[in-house]
C-alpha cells in the first residue's frame, strides 16, 4: 500500500481488566468490596469521557486514490473546546487527499454536521469543528494531560471500533519511542497492548484520571499506537486563541538506530556511551539519525549526511526524544537550528535551516473524466521529495483515460505518484493549465500524455490513450478558507446539454 492510501484500518484495544476473589473465607468480603469500589470508580470515569467522545460519519465526494474503494468510512473524535466546538481526530480520517463532508455524533445520541479547521501536514492528527450551539449540555470538553506517557501505565480507549459505539478498552503502555512509518515523517508514538479493530482511530488515550494522554491512530495486530499529546495540543492552542498554527520542519527524516551499534559500526567513541547514559539513565538503547534528506527542502545544501547521528539539538543532548526536535523547530520559528551531530566517530556542528508547512495543502482539486488532479502539496514534498511546482495524480477510476498512467495494463509502474508533462501537446504546470485543456478533450477521443513517475527513473513516459467525451465531466474543487467549505465550478460539457 503506498503512502498516499487512506488508513481506514485503525484499533481498539481489547480488556485487559481483570478481578479476583481469593480463596481465604476472611478475605472474600474485603476483596468483593474493593472490587465493587473499583468498578464504581471506573463508571464514573467512563462517564466522564462519553461526554466528550463522538463518532465520525466521514463522506468522500472526490478522492485521489481510487484502490481505497470507498467512499464512506468511520472514525472517532473527541471535544477538547466547547466554546469553538473543536474537535480532534486523524488526518486519516479527515481525509488527507480528499474532499469530504462529516457528521459527528454526541453521546447522547445527537448528530450535528462538522468543517474541516485543520490537517496537519507532518502528523496523523486534524481538528474538525462544529456550531457550539449544536454541542448538547451533556457533552464537555475532555482535557489534556501535563504528564508524559510512561512505560507501564494504564491507560483506556474509548472509540468507534467496528462501529461499536463508545466501545471502552484497557491496555499497558510498553514502548514510549515507537514508528509505525504510517506516515512520510516519523512520528514518536507510544504502544500499548491490545488488537487492532477498524473504527477507532481518532479516540482519546486516558489515564485513570480521566487526562488525555494521546490520540490513537494506528497498529499492530497485537498493539495499538497513539501520538503523544506533545504534537498536537501547541496547535489546538493556538486555534483556541484564534491564531493560525505554523509547522516547520527541518528538510530530512530522521529514524531510531540502537546505540551499541552504531559505537561498533564505528558512528560514535565510547565515551559518548557514557554521557548518553549518565543523561539518560534508563535508556532503551535507542537513538536518533538521519535516514533521508530531501531534495524539495535543499538537500544538496544540507550539510547532514544521511547516516549521521543526531546527539544535541541547540545545545540539548537529545537521546531518543524525537518529539523535542519538533518543538525546538516551532520554538525556532522558522530560524536555523544547530545540529550537533557524530559523523564516523568524530562530533560536528551543523547549521539546518527550518521551512514553514502549509496546514492546509489540498485546497484545490480538479476532478476530470475518473481522474484527481492536484498541485504540489506538503505530502509530495515529504514522500518524494519534489517541491517545484506541478501537476499530479495518483490513481483512476477503471475507464478512465488516465488509467493508462495510473495503472498500465502492463504493470510497468508501481504504487506511487505521476507528474503530468503534457496533455494532447499542452504543457502542463497548473491546475489551470489542466482547465483549460479540458475543452479540447470534449471534443476528441483519442489524445497522449505525457508524465513521470515518481520514486522511480524519473524519465518522460508516454501512452496515447483514448475516452468517450460525452461521458466526461470536470468540476474544480477549492477549499474556502473562511467558511471551511469546499467550493464548486462545474466546467461545462457542451456535448451533455
Amino acid at each position: 500500500m503506498n503512502r498516499f492510501n487512506l488508513i481506514l484500518c485503525s484499533l481498539a484495544l481489547i480488556p485487559l481488566l481483570s478481578t479476583s476473589i481469593s480463596s481465604q473465607p476472611d478475605d472474600n468480603q474485603a476483596s468483593v468490596e474493593h472490587k465493587n469500589e473499583k468498578e464504581v470508580d471506573q463508571k464514573q470515569l467512563f462517564n466522564m469521557i462519553r461526554k466528550g467522545v463522538v463518532t465520525i460519519t466521514v463522506t468522500a465526494h472526490v478522492i485521489l486514490d481510487k484502490c481505497v474503494n470507498a467512499k464512506l468510512w468511520f472514525g472517532t473524535g473527541f471535544i477538547v473546546d466547547s466554546e469553538k466546538g473543536l474537535i480532534m481526530t486523524n488526518a486519516h480520517i479527515a481525509g488527507e487527499m480528499a474532499v469530504c463532508t462529516y457528521e459527528v455524533k454526541f453521546g447522547n445520541g445527537k448528530k450535528a454536521e462538522a468543517k474541516l479547521e485543520y490537517i496537519d501536514p507532518c502528523y496523523d492528527f486534524a481538528v474538525l469543528s462544529v456550531n457550539k450551539n449544536d454541542i448538547p449540555q451533556y457533552c464537555s470538553a475532555l482535557k489534556f494531560a501535563d504528564a508524559a506517557p510512561s512505560i507501564n501505565m494504564s491507560v483506556y480507549a474509548m472509540g468507534n471500533s467496528v462501529r461499536s459505539e463508545f466501545s471502552t478498552y484497557q491496555g499497558y503502555i510498553f514502548d514510549t519511542e515507537s514508528i509505525l512509518w504510517l506516515k512520510a515523517i516519523a512520528e514518536q508514538s507510544f504502544q500499548f497492548s491490545g488488537l487492532s479493530a477498524p473504527g477507532a482511530s481518532g479516540s482519546p488515550v486516558f489515564n485513570s484520571k480521566g487526562e488525555v494522554i494521546g490520540i490513537l491512530y494506528g497498529g499492530k495486530f497485537v498493539s495499538g499506537a497513539a501520538l503523544p499529546n506533545a504534537y498536537f495540543k501547541p496547535v489546538v492552542d493556538s486555534i483556541k486563541q484564534g491564531k493560525p498554527f505554523h509547522r516547520h520542519f527541518y528538510g530530512f527524516i530522521p529514524n531510531y538506530t540502537s546505540l551499541q551499534d552504531a559505537f561498533k559500526a564505528g558512528k560514535i567513541p565510547e565515551n559518548a556511551i557514557e554521557e548518553y547514559e549518565k543523561t539518560f539513565p534508563n535508556s532503551n538503547d535507542k537513538i536518533l539519525y538521519i535516514s533521508k534528506k530531501l531534495d524539495a527542502f535543499g538537500a544538496d545544501k544540507l550539510q547532514l549526511e544521511t547516516g549521521d547521528i543526531i546527539w544535541q539539538v541547540d545545545g540539548e543532548i537529545i537521546g531518543s526524544n524525537l518529539i523535542r526536535i519538533d518543538e525546538i523547530a516551532r520554538e525556532k520559528a522558522g530560524k536555523p537550528i544547530i545540529f550537533t551531530i557524530y559523523r564516523n566517530g568524530k562530533k560536528k556542528e551543523v547549521e539546518v535551516p527550518t521551512y514553514e508547512l502549509n496546514s492546509l495543502s489540498k485546497v484545490k482539486l480538479l476532478s476530470f473524466a475518473g481522474t484527481t488532479f492536484f498541485e504540489t502539496t506538503n505530502e509530495i514534498k515529504l514522500a518524494f521529495g519534489k517541491g517545484s511546482k506541478g501537476v499530479y495524480i495518483i490513481d483512476s477510476e477503471g475507464g478512465s483515460p488516465f488509467a493508462a498512467v495510473s495503472s498500465p495494463i502492463d504493470g510497468n509502474y508501481n504504487d506511487g505518484a505521476f507528474k503530468i508533462i503534457s496533455i494532447d501537446g499542452k504543457k502542463v504546470d497548473s491546475i489551470e493549465d489542466v482547465m483549460g485543456i479540458i475543452p479540447s478533450l470534449f471534443k476528441k477521443n483519442v489524445f497522449e500524455v505525457k508524465f513521470e513517475k515518481l520514486g522511480g527513473d524519473l524519465q518522460p513516459y508516454s501512452v496515447i490513450t483514448k475516452h468517450s467525451p460525452e461521458f466526461s465531466e470536470a468540476a474544480l474543487y477549492s477549499l474556502n478558507q473562511d467558511s471551511k467549505t469546499w467550493d464548486v465550478k462545474i466546467i461545462k460539457n457542451p456535448s451533455q446539454d
